[in-house]
């Protein structure tokens, strides 16, 4: 069997003591012949999921972070595989519920946060009906399109200059136009599968 990583993803971790995180992982087989943008739609599904548990307001940041009052409370990554015949799409999921501020490493306190540090107490497992109700809403075949018309809505960098950090090439800046439906950032004239990006001004 091989596997496929989605292009735009980058290296991730997370850090989550012990009953602080909502962790989930879900499982699509087969695979969707348009599999790419899941990891943006999957934003959309946090945000929505949150908004039914009172916590409103939610942005996202391409590619793949959730935020709130502009730190990352959540993010998605998914990792695609095939055998030639059928594949699947495995979409793991990340939330900061309960953490303090205290909790996150030194280096993350000024780019994290958690549904606890601004203001909500959420349960994890009531978080957890609704994130998979929501996600059965935005990966169905004909909800794709609307749902990367929220994402637009909901965006953080779209209309701002932004940088963009690849591996190996040089970096793309200027201003963040759309994303397509492959889930593509459009910087200028270019389009972007996979970086680290900043917002300049």
């Amino acid at each position: 069997m091989s596997s496929l990583p989605l292009a735009r993803l980058r290296r991730w971790s997370w850090h989550s003591p012990a009953g602080t995180s909502l962790l989930a992982t879900w499982l699509f087989r087969p695979a969707p012949a348009d599999a790419a943008p899941f990891v943006l739609v999957a934003g959309v599904a946090v945000a929505r999921a949150l908004e039914r548990l009172g916590v409103r307001d939610a942005r996202l940041k391409w590619p793949n972070d959730v935020e709130l009052d502009r730190r990352k409370v959540a993010g998605a990554l998914a990792h695609a595989t095939t055998n030639g015949q059928v594949g699947s799409l495995v979409l793991g999921i990340g939330v900061n519920v309960h953490q303090r501020a205290e909790d996150f490493p030194v280096e993350l306190r000024a780019t994290a946060t958690s549904l606890a540090v601004v203001g909500h107490t959420v349960d994890r497992l009531s978080l957890l009906v609704a994130l998979t109700r929501e996600l059965d809403r935005v990966t169905a075949a004909g909800e794709r399109s609307a749902a990367l018309d929220e994402w637009r809505r909901r965006a953080t960098l779209l209309g701002r200059t932004v940088e963009v950090v690849r591996d190996g090439r040089p970096p793309v800046r200027g201003i963040a136009r759309d994303v397509g439906a492959d889930g593509a950032l459009v910087v200028g004239s270019e389009r972007v599968l996979a970086g680290e990006v900043r917002i300049l001004a």
